[in-house]
């Protein structure tokens, strides 16, 4: 957390310094307006993510079912590991990177798309991929094109919040309820049972096909419902 804290003093920091501005005020204010796209956001990528785990673990022949040996001290320890995991890519990327660069480039779709560059590169290091250059590449194009959707998340918002809330909530329930992150198995315990259907030789098409299907229903979301926030960005 103190990552994160360090993130969020350097970026009020910079902006107050260049601009007398307090970065704060900008991104949770109102707070019934940024509560609302909180919510919003955290529950569309929980289910989302939740059907993407037992849609998959259907086809692969996995049920779930609950933890015996899950304690709410393991549950505290991995869900507070994938707030801090968010919070620090979330104020960096999007947070620092990207407020900069719409605001002093003025262009909005190079700043996303930068933004969202690094951060498919960032994952690169994250997920220990560098040297596979066929991971390499679908990790790039699944983690930069969720990095291109919170982007837009946070230039239409003018927000962290709602980033953070879609980020969170596709990495809690992934992580934690459904024990893929790196702190083992936690409230769902996958069991193996007879998959209903043979594995084909494009799964693994199928499987990225969905993975960017992900990321465009959001998108999709974003641009009905959200209207780009450009009057703090002078944007061209």
């Amino acid at each position: 957390m103190i990552y994160s804290i360090t993130v969020l003093a350097i970026s009020w920091l910079v902006v107050y310094l260049l601009e007398k501005k307090n970065l704060l005020s900008i991104w949770f204010s109102p707070p019934s307006q940024r509560t609302k796209e909180f919510v919003s956001g955290f529950l569309i990528l929980a289910m989302l993510s939740a059907i993407t785990q037992l849609l998959f673990g259907y086809l692969s022949g996995v049920s779930w079912q609950l933890n015996a040996n899950m304690t709410a001290e393991l549950i505290f320890d991995s869900a507070l590991y994938d707030l801090r995991s968010v919070l620090f890519e979330e104020l960096t990327f999007r947070g620092i990177f990207l407020y900069l660069l719409l605001r002093y480039t003025q262009k909005r779709q190079l700043s996303i798309l930068l933004t969202a560059a690094a951060f498919g590169v960032y994952h690169w290091f994250t997920f220990g991929v560098m040297g596979n250059i066929m991971a390499m590449i679908v990790v790039f194009i699944i983690t930069g094109y969720m990095g291109y959707v919170f982007a837009v998340a946070y230039e239409k918002t003018s927000s962290v919040v709602l980033p953070i809330a879609i980020h969170l909530g596709w990495n809690l329930i992934n992580n934690t309820l459904f024990s893929n992150g790196p702190k083992g198995t936690l409230v769902f315990e996958a069991i193996p049972r007879q998959a209903p259907f043979e594995p084909g030789a494009y799964s693994g098409l199928i499987s990225l096909g969905w993975y960017l299907l992900i990321p465009t229903i959001v998108l999709i979301i974003l641009n009905k419902f959200y209207t780009p926030q450009t009057k703090d960005y002078k944007l061209l």
